[in-house]
């Protein structure tokens, strides 16, 4: 992996350099390695990471616990210039045997499969008995990677496909609860309908405000009316 692949990693995925990354993608990431970091004690064995790109939690998540770390994704895109896939697939079957594989995680990935059924399925199929799946999913982010961007899910839904896929059991939490929600809503808000000049003003400011947001976040559950979040994420067992 060439080190300006490393750097991009480390910056915008693991170590989220504030100076970088706007704010916007700050806190959406710090959720995300939040969650992450949740999965990296219950990895091991055979692990696949669907949908990889980059693989930017690989190098994080490594321990003498995995036995295989395999990356899938699409035929070669714009992310495969320096990090390549062990295996490309057609975006239908996952090119591994059945129950082979002891942990799946996809990270911002369902939102752009249109049929979530099937795709549970699949990911079931190369899962070994017992077998986990981690995912995460946006609730609030603009339209992105357009025209593939097809879901936003809540908690009951997602509950509902696991269980017609019929996985063992599932768990799904939020990414963030309201205050969360609340200053990602505001860091989009304002770099997405302000100009450059206003955004770089108000960002020192912005920064400390969404922090003291993130401090009072409660990402409380069960899941009820009126309750706002993130995103979600979760583990489900085959």
């Amino acid at each position: 992996m060439k080190k300006d692949i490393e750097k991009i990693i480390k910056d915008w995925f693991i170590d989220l350099n504030p100076k970088i990354l706007p704010v916007s993608v700050y806190v959406i990431r710090r959720s995300l390695l939040a969650a992450v970091a949740e999965l990296k004690p219950k990895l091991n064995g055979k692990v696949l990471d669907l949908a990889c790109g980059i693989m930017p939690y690989k190098e994080y998540l490594m321990s003498d616990r995995i036995e295989d770390y395999i990356g899938i994704d699409l035929e070669p895109s714009e992310y495969h210039h320096d990090v390549k896939p062990d295996f490309y697939w057609n975006g239908v079957d996952i090119p591994l045997e059945d129950s082979s594989i002891d942990f799946v995680l996809a990270t911002e990935f369902l939102e752009h499969y249109f049929d979530t059924a099937s795709i549970l399925k699949e990911i079931k199929r190369i899962l070994k008995p017992g077998g986990v799946f981690f995912y995460t999913v946006p609730g609030i982010w603009p339209l992105h990677e357009a025209s593939y961007d097809y879901h936003r899910f809540t908690p009951f839904a997602l509950e509902e496909h696991f269980k017609q896929a019929e996985y063992a059991s599932s768990i799904i939490k939020p990414l963030g609860g309201f205050h969360y929600h609340f200053a990602l809503s505001l860091t989009l808000w304002i770099e997405f309908r302000f100009s450059k000049k206003y955004r770089n003003i108000v960002k020192p400011f912005l920064k400390a405000f969404i922090n003291s947001l993130i401090k009072k976040d409660n990402k409380s559950l069960p899941f009820k009316n009126g309750q706002m979040y993130s995103g979600l994420y979760g583990f489900a067992t085959k």
